[in-house]
């Protein structure tokens, strides 16, 4: 069954939908020998030929896994600035595996790790709503009003505006307040500079729920083999 070219790539486990895209305009792709020229083109990923840079892609099975990130330790594929990635945490799995929305070194918690491109966009671009809970503590006595104005959303924070979300005030004390934040969106650093607008800055900030899947009692620095229907 004929499909877009952009979901075949992202099938394969090879990249995200956007990232084909990108792969396209590049001129790095190809079916069955021709330089693919149009976003819209349509394969069979069962006859059709597709090469990505003159080497063939293999539809890999399907692999899915949560890690429990512990703090100090970068998403990236690469080693950056002597920085540990999140991949150093895991046995050798001959696998291509990518990690599908990204927590920041100073931030820990639940991170999914997959070779489902397709995967990665349904539960990572803003339109789908997926939803995301994080475990936060951020420095000072939380007015009311500064949790509203957050939680309302519209926040300018480089060029765009942030979405509304919901915040639940676990404790609240004198020099410190603990809450819950789940969100829709997750953009670079986004809950440390939403904070950083009502003058508040992030203490501890942990993902503990993303879509369906609860981190549970997974150990800091542990892994485990997840299904897709625990995700979405």
């Amino acid at each position: 069954m004929k499909q877009r070219i952009n979901k075949v790539i992202a099938q394969s486990g090879f990249c995200s939908r956007r990232n084909a895209d990108a792969l396209i305009l590049a001129k790095k792709v190809q079916v069955n020998g021709k330089l693919v020229c149009s976003l819209g083109i349509l394969v069979d990923p069962a006859v059709d030929k597709v090469s990505i840079e003159k080497k063939c892609l293999s539809l890999e099975k399907k692999v899915y896994l949560m890690l429990h990130k512990p703090v100090g330790f970068i998403t990236s594929t690469k080693s950056q600035h002597y920085a540990q990635t999140v991949f150093s945490l895991l046995p050798r799995l001959g696998l291509r595996l990518y990690p599908v929305g990204r927590l920041d070194k100073n931030t820990s918690g639940l991170l999914i790790l997959t070779n489902d491109g397709d995967l990665s966009y349904q539960i990572t671009h803003p339109k789908f709503e997926v939803k995301r809970v994080y475990d936060v503590v951020v420095r000072g006595y939380l007015e009311d009003n500064a949790a509203r104005k957050i939680s309302k959303g519209g926040l300018a924070i480089d060029d765009y505006l942030t979405s509304p979300c919901v915040i639940k005030i676990i404790k609240k004390m004198e020099n410190k307040t603990n809450l819950l934040i789940t969100m829709h969106e997750g953009r670079k650093r986004q809950i440390r500079r939403m904070f950083s607008v009502v003058k508040h800055s992030v203490i501890v900030l942990k993902r503990i729920r993303f879509g369906k899947l609860d981190l549970g009692g997974l150990e800091q620095g542990k892994w485990k083999y997840i299904q897709k229907e625990e995700i979405i």
